[in-house]
C-alpha cells in the first residue's frame, strides 16, 4: 500500500532534510484518530505506517478506503451501540471503546481535532496518550463574541458588531434591526456554537426575519445574540498551522455557502458546503492581508498554548476589495482533506497534518519554512461540495464511493470505478462521490449540515452562493434521486418500534 505513495515523499526530504527521522519519531506509538467517518482523517495513513482510524460510522466509503488505510469501524462491530454515539466522550466511556483500547498490544495515542473539557479529564482519568489541544488554549475563540473581542484586542480587521441578550432580540422586529446599519443584517448566536447548522442568518427581509425568529425562539441553548452589517461578498478561508519555526499558512480559497441546488429546497442558513481553489476573484494584495491576519491570530494562540491546524473565516467585499474576519475555527476545517491532497498531489512538500503532528509530538526538526509557506499556496482548479441530508430518510439507492461521471442530456450518472484521490482521475468529466456514504437501506442522520461530498478536478463556482449550470444540473439529478419514494422520519421510526415489539 505504501510503496503505491513512495514518489510523493521523495521530495519532501528537500524541504524537511530528517525527514526519515521525523517520521520514526511520529511512529514511535501507534497513532489512532477518533471520528464519526474516516474520509476526513485519511491524510496521514499516506505517510504513516503506524495510523489506524477509529470510526463510528459503516458507510460505503470503507469499501474503498481500506486500500488506502487501516481502518476499525464500530458499527461494523458493534451495529446496535453505535447509534448510541453521540459524542466523542459518550465513546471514550463506551464498553466496546474500551475493549479495542485493551486489545491494542503497541503503545498508541489517540488522536482529536477538537477536545471538550469533559473529554481532557476522562483521558487523563484513564491515563491515555493522546494529541490534541486543551480547551483553554482556545476557549478565546471558539465562541464568535469572544474571537470579535480578540480581533479588536489585535487590531485586526472586523464588521461593526451589535450583541443583544436573546430575550431582547427575539422582542423586536426586522424593522428595527434594518434600521441600526440602514442594511439587511447578519444574526448569529454569539455564545453558542452550532457548527453550522442553522448557525448563520442573513436577514434581508421580512420573511428571512420570520423564519430566523422561528428557529431561534425554538432554542434555548444560548443567551446571547450577535448582529452585524450584511457584506454582499465572497467567503472565503484560510489555513493556519503553528509549528515551531512560525505559523504555516494555505492560500486564500473559496467557501461555497447556501448553493441553493444543494439545499434542495432548504431555508439557507449559512451552511458551509464546500471550497473552489480555482475559483479567486481578489487581489494578490487580498491574499497577503488575509495571511498577515492569519498568522497574528496564530501567534495569539500559540501564546495560549495551542499547536497545529486552525482556520479562519473572511467576508471579501467586492466593492472595497476589503476583508473581515469572521470567525476562528480552532480545529481542523472542512477544507481537509481535500487541500491536502491538492499539495500532495503536487508532489512538492508535505501537507498540513505533516506539520500539525511535528508540532504535537514536540518533534523541533528544522525544515525549509519559507519555501513550505509558498508550495502551500499554490493551487489548481480543484472543488468539493456537499449534499444535505434534509428529506433523506433513508439510503435507496445503491451508491459507491469512487469515481463516476454524469450526463446531463440523459440525467444518468455512471459509476467508473474505486477512487478516493484526486490523482486516480483521467479528465475533467469525471468526479469523485466518497465521505460518509450510507448504505443502501441505512438511516439517514437529519439534525447535520452535510451528507456526502462530490469532488471535480475543475473550478466549479460563479459565487460563494452559485454554482455553474453543468454542476447545479448533477447535485440537482442526485439530491432529486436520494429523495424520492421517501418515508418521513416520524413514520420510520413508528415502523421500527412495531418490528422491534
Amino acid at each position: 500500500m505504501k510503496s503505491i505513495f513512495f514518489n510523493f515523499f521523495i521530495s519532501w526530504q528537500s524541504v524537511v532534510p530528517r525527514l526519515k527521522d521525523v517520521l520514526r519519531q511520529m511512529e514511535k506509538k501507534t497513532i489512532i484518530a477518533l471520528g464519526i467517518a474516516p474520509y476526513p482523517r485519511i491524510i496521514p495513513s499516506l505517510f504513516l505506517q503506524n495510523y489506524l482510524i477509529y470510526s463510528v460510522k459503516d458507510t460505503a466509503d470503507l469499501d474503498v478506503l481500506r486500500s488506502y488505510a487501516k481502518i476499525f469501524c464500530l458499527e461494523e462491530k458493534f451495529p446496535k451501540v453505535a447509534p448510541k454515539i453521540h459524542s466523542t466522550n459518550y465513546l471514550l466511556g463506551n464498553y466496546a471503546f474500551q475493549a479495542f483500547l485493551k486489545s491494542r498490544r503497541a503503545p498508541f495515542r489517540l488522536m482529536f481535532y477538537q477536545t471538550t473539557p469533559p473529554i481532557v479529564k476522562k483521558l487523563e482519568e484513564q491515563k491515555i496518550d493522546w494529541i490534541g489541544n486543551k480547551p483553554e488554549s482556545f476557549q478565546d475563540v471558539v465562541l464568535k463574541a469572544g474571537f470579535r473581542k480578540v480581533l479588536k484586542k489585535l487590531k485586526l480587521p472586523c464588521l461593526d458588531d451589535w450583541g443583544i441578550s436573546r430575550e431582547e432580540f427575539l422582542s423586536k422586529n426586522f424593522k428595527y434591526l434594518y434600521e441600526k446599519w440602514g442594511r439587511p443584517v447578519v444574526v448569529q448566536r454569539a455564545d453558542f456554537d452550532v457548527s453550522g447548522e442553522q448557525g448563520t442568518f442573513f436577514v434581508r427581509n421580512e420573511e428571512d426575519w420570520k423564519t430566523m425568529h422561528q428557529i431561534l425562539s425554538q432554542d434555548t441553548r444560548f443567551k446571547e445574540i450577535q448582529i452585524s452589517p450584511l457584506i454582499e461578498g465572497l467567503s472565503i478561508s484560510m489555513l493556519g498551522c503553528i509549528t515551531h519555526l512560525g505559523v504555516l499558512t494555505s492560500t486564500l480559497q473559496l467557501q461555497l455557502i447556501d448553493v441553493p441546488e444543494t439545499l434542495h429546497g432548504q431555508f439557507p442558513t449559512g451552511v458551509f458546503l464546500g471550497h473552489d481553489w480555482g475559483f479567486r476573484k481578489w487581489s494578490a494584495q487580498t491574499e497577503i492581508t488575509a495571511q498577515k491576519i492569519v498568522e497574528a491570530i496564530g501567534k495569539f494562540l500559540a501564546s495560549k498554548g495551542f499547536l497545529g491546524i486552525f482556520g479562519i473565516d473572511f467576508i471579501y467585499d467586492t466593492k472595497t476589495d476589503k476583508i473581515f474576519s469572521l470567525e476562528c475555527n480552532p480545529r481542523f476545517t472542512g477544507a481537509l482533506p481535500v487541500y491536502s491532497l491538492m499539495i500532495i498531489a503536487r508532489n512538492e512538500v508535505p501537507p498540513l497534518e505533516f506539520f500539525h503532528l511535528m508540532a504535537h509530538l514536540g518533534i523541533e526538526a528544522q525544515f525549509d519554512f519559507d519555501t513550505v509557506n509558498e508550495k502551500l499556496k499554490e493551487r489548481f482548479p480543484l472543488s468539493h461540495t456537499s449534499l444535505t441530508p434534509k428529506g433523506i430518510y433513508e439510503m435507496k439507492l445503491p451508491l459507491k464511493a469512487g469515481i463516476y461521471s454524469f450526463s446531463p442530456k440523459k440525467k444518468a450518472l455512471t459509476y467508473k470505478r474505486p477512487g478516493a484521490f484526486p490523482w486516480e482521475l483521467k479528465d475533467d468529466s469525471e468526479f469523485i462521490m466518497i465521505d460518509s456514504i450510507p448504505r443502501q437501506g441505512g438511516h439517514v442522520i437529519q439534525n447535520v449540515p452535510r451528507l456526502f461530498k462530490l469532488i471535480f478536478p475543475h473550478s466549479i463556482a460563479h459565487s460563494s452562493f452559485a454554482v455553474k449550470p453543468e454542476v447545479g444540473e448533477l447535485i440537482t439529478a442526485l439530491s432529486t434521486a436520494l429523495r424520492k419514494n421517501q418515508t418521513p422520519e416520524e413514520e420510520l421510526e413508528k415502523s421500527k418500534q412495531i418490528q422491534e415489539f
